[in-house]
């Protein structure tokens, strides 16, 4: 009991579609104890906090304000605080501010969660981006006449926040596409991005031109622990899997890093870990988005190729320890996980066939199925509504791109619009 007491308390903001508890839990143990911060308004938050119960104090912040809810969190006086969600960022962060505890800034978080702050800080800071504008009203006729002048075609349509997993993100040809697009998302904040042109030929073709680098920044220092790539997106930008480590020459490995430390830089970032999204473009390497949290599957895939924690580390830079990795890991196998995906056109799945066998595959070490016979599928969930995940490890590339045939062409998704 003596020991359980010495630990320190970190405050976790809570969101049900993070990681789960036992996740949570395992990198905790032996650190520090976990005192959850939870919102019962926040989307399925009010069944988890029952269940939270069980694995330490949970204070519940419902219908609080930022200096009420900091207030409270006080009483447990956390050492540190940290959240795993897009969704939740600005709120943590206006708790660290206000417990003087190591977090991303509240001017940080708002970079970090709005699409057009994020680029104009980007652009402020010097890395090339897209060209970017908000979407107006669909009232303000005047303003869509200005807009629509200024837009360049084909671009990306996108909630300006809330957009995380690529949710209700299209590619959008012209202004009539445009405006039909933009009037299905019931007044939701929308940006327009000009689209990245696609580099071919530098690649499999199995595998996307872009990829992720997962860093961690610990007392203003940046360092890079990996890079994911990507497979080719499900219609229309559906996440459709990742890989680490990435299949890049050398320039490209070194063009990747250097975008990433080149936005970390710009955006301000001080602390946590990040996720940072970078196309190879005919023009080079261009930040497609930074995001202030792990990226989904990093950690399962890092645990399954390397000895490293990702969940303990962002824990122990939350605690304030220093925290240095001279270079990105270089892992002796390759980690995957697979998110497969109705076609678009696909409302409702009938039949999910092959799943048994794929996950009887020794490579396999997980098969999850997400969406079953008779629930529905809608393209704009984004990679939140994938049919079903394959999780596991080859031993290279050439591998990777066998288990990538197998898993599409094994596994038949069966419904109707």
């Amino acid at each position: 009991m003596a020991a359980e007491q010495t630990r320190p308390t970190l405050a976790l903001v809570y969101h049900p579609a993070s990681f789960s508890v036992f996740q949570l839990m395992e990198a905790a143990h032996d650190l520090c104890a976990v005192a959850w911060v939870v919102d019962e308004t926040v989307d399925d938050s009010a069944a988890a906090a029952r269940f939270l119960k069980r694995f330490g104090p949970v204070v519940d912040v419902t219908g609080m304000d930022s200096a009420e809810a900091a207030s409270a969190v006080s009483a447990l006086a956390p050492a540190g605080i940290i959240s795993f969600k897009d969704k939740r960022l600005r709120f943590t962060a206006e708790l660290a501010d206000r417990l003087g505890l190591a977090f991303h800034s509240p001017l940080v978080a708002r970079r970090l969660t709005d699409k057009f702050t994020q680029r104009e800080a980007l652009r402020a800071g010097g890395v090339p981006v897209p060209g970017f504008q908000t979407v107006p009203a669909a009232a303000a006729a005047a303003d869509w006449e200005a807009f629509l002048g200024a837009a360049r075609f084909p671009a990306v349509l996108k909630p300006r926040t809330d957009n995380e997993g690529s949710r209700d993100t299209v590619r959008v040809e012209s202004p009539a596409e445009l405006r039909e697009q933009a009037a299905l998302t019931n007044g939701t904040a929308l940006v327009l991005e000009e689209y990245l042109g696609d580099r071919r030929g530098a690649v499999r073709d199995c595998f996307a031109d872009y990829v992720s680098v997962e860093s961690v920044v610990s007392h203003g220092h940046v360092s890079h622990i990996a890079i994911t790539g990507r497979f080719p997106p499900a219609e229309p930008f559906r996440e459709s899997g990742f890989f680490i480590e990435a299949e890049l020459d050398p320039a490209d490995r070194r063009a990747a890093l250097s975008a990433a430390t080149a936005a970390l830089e710009a955006i301000g970032i001080e602390t946590g870990c990040c996720h940072t999204e970078i196309k190879f473009t005919p023009e080079g390497a261009r930040v497609i988005e930074v995001n202030g949290r792990i990226g989904g599957g990093v950690p399962e895939m890092l645990a399954d190729i390397t000895d490293l924690r990702l969940l303990n580390v962002a824990m122990r830079v939350a605690l304030g320890e220093e925290i240095r990795v001279e270079r990105p890991l270089v892992p002796d196998r390759v980690g995957f996980l697979f998110y497969v995906h109705a076609p678009r056109w696909m409302r409702r799945v009938t039949a999910v066939d092959g799943l048994e066998q794929l996950a009887e595959d020794p490579r396999v070490t997980e098969c999850i199925l997400n969406r079953g016979p008779g629930q529905p599928v809608d393209w704009r969930e984004g990679n939140h509504g994938h049919v079903f995940s394959v999780r596991g490890t080859v031993s290279d590339h050439d591998e990777l791109e066998a288990m990538d045939r197998r898993v599409h062409s094994e596994v038949r998704i069966s419904g109707g619009s």
